[in-house]
């Protein structure tokens, strides 16, 4: 880093605080608001999936630039320290689909040993919210949008703010190998499902382990986008071609 200038803890807080407060604050009065001035729902006018998912990609965003504007105005750095580098980018593309292809089988078992420990208990396994809207939307265009949402925003935006930002905070103050696991982590929680939590959060370890030796971005992008690729092709074969089979 120049002059061993390094974004912290206070850093990340902040840029957190702002993501949470525009999410749960910041949509429901931008709705009011628009509502007051010109009388229109737009929940009901576009559908609560487009509403949605267009503002929190607007919300993404802008906190990306405000890590921006950190990384550049704070300390004078270029993105690059963020992990946006494409130097050896075919080397770290192979690295990262290897290891996700060794990980997979753990991510799938993991899987297997929730639901059947929920059932056995009795708890109903709760279904991520984003698949429930994906596999009741009826509009192509909106499916469209949420796949490409998923397939290309979402993974480049959350490599960015956790691994690119926060890890990297967090390894200058408690190293390597906590720095994996607390990114892992949060990773996991903030997509709010404790049935799929282990599975997230094994997922989140490998794309932080990958973020940790090759230092770029590169490696747990490609992971993320080929992850969620194969995750919503089966949902879109599930939707239109296996529901009746299975």
């Amino acid at each position: 880093m120049v002059d061993n200038k390094q974004w912290n803890l206070s850093d990340i807080f902040k840029v957190f605080l702002f993501y949470f407060f525009m999410t749960l604050v910041g949509i429901p009065a931008f709705l009011r608001l628009i509502k007051q001035i010109s009388g229109l729902n737009l929940i009901e006018v576009f559908g609560q999936n487009v509403v949605t998912l267009s503002l929190s990609l607007i919300i993404n965003i802008l906190t990306c630039l405000y890590v921006f504007y950190i990384i550049r105005v704070g300390y004078g750095l270029s993105i690059t320290s963020l992990g946006f580098t494409t130097r050896n980018w075919k080397r770290d593309v192979k690295f990262g689909l290897k290891h996700y292809l060794i990980v997979l089988p753990v991510i799938i078992l993991a899987g297997y040993v929730v639901d059947f420990i929920s059932r056995m208990f009795g708890v109903e396994p709760e279904q991520q919210e984003i698949i429930n809207s994906i596999l009741e939307e009826s509009s192509l265009g909106v499916l469209t949008f949420m796949v490409f949402f998923g397939i290309l925003a979402a993974p480049i935006i959350e490599e960015l703010l956790f691994r690119g930002f926060l890890q990297s905070a967090v390894r200058t103050t408690f190293g390597k190998l906590k720095a994996i696991f607390i990114s892992g982590l949060l990773f996991a929680c903030v997509h709010l499902n404790a049935h799929v939590f282990l599975q997230i959060f094994i997922l989140g370890l490998l794309l932080a382990y990958l973020f940790e030796k090759t230092g770029s971005l590169i490696a747990p992008i490609t992971v993320h986008v080929f992850h969620n690729t194969a995750t919503l092709a089966f949902l879109i074969s599930f939707k239109y071609v296996l529901k009746s089979y299975v």
